[in-house]
């Protein structure tokens, strides 16, 4: 059996993103920080998991139903927020350094909406609704914290479309990885469109559990293919 030592190196670093010097450098980090804050974060809502259920402790949270409340920001932050913004990473580096205002713009409107969501369990009191693939506070600070995260990451991808380095023809591990790449962003968008189309054809007066869940089924299912990407 082959150790890693003895495959070739040209096997072992498949494929690599160059890091620029230009502004892209900064962007890529501030992405890099907020999917990684957002993690810790998801762990500190972890922690409130257990206390909440701790019989002990449980009086000190306002909410009846705190487990599900912190349940539903953990996984947002770990799931939505982190595969995201490690995205935005990613397509970041894959682009040329052209408008970098916009892409600044469009990480500011992603790091307010992910501050929001942190904030929104302790200010305002909203049932947690388990919806497949974006489980949701049904309030309008939490909701609108998603809005904001949803629309500076679609801001990003449209940018990142804009900007994106040519693939090239040659068949090999970086041309791979750049394909991969701009495949997550057609699908990070096509995500949205659906998101969008679930929404306009929502019928008024639907219970929430029910609204949520068909407002997230279709885009969430497209979603997943950018996840994987």
């Amino acid at each position: 059996m082959q150790t890693t030592a003895e495959v070739p190196r040209s096997v072992v670093d498949l494929a690599t993103l160059n890091v620029p010097l230009d502004s892209r450098r900064n962007l890529a980090r501030a992405w890099l920080l907020l999917a990684l804050l957002a993690l810790l974060a998801s762990g500190f809502f972890s922690i409130l998991l257990v206390l909440s259920r701790t019989p002990q402790l449980q009086a000190l949270f306002s909410v009846a139903d705190f487990f599900r409340v912190a349940l539903v920001v953990h996984v947002d932050l770990s799931v939505l927020v982190w595969f995201l913004a490690v995205g935005g990473a990613m397509w970041t580096l894959n682009g040329a350094p052209r408008q970098p205002a916009l892409a600044w713009l469009a990480f500011s409107l992603a790091a307010t909406g992910t501050i929001v969501l942190c904030i929104a369990p302790f200010a305002e009191k909203a049932v947690p609704i388990m919806a497949n693939y974006i489980p949701v506070l049904d309030g309008r600070l939490f909701t609108g914290g998603l809005l904001l995260f949803g629309t500076g990451v679609l801001l990003l991808c449209l940018h990142s479309m804009r900007v994106a380095l040519p693939v090239g023809t040659a068949i090999d591990f970086d041309a791979a990885l750049r394909f991969g790449l701009n495949a997550a962003l057609v699908s990070c968008v096509v995500s949205a469109i659906a998101f969008a189309a679930s929404w306009r054809g929502l019928p008024a007066g639907l219970d929430p559990r029910v609204h949520y869940e068909l407002l997230f089924w279709g885009g969430g299912h497209v979603l997943q293919f950018c996840y994987t990407l």
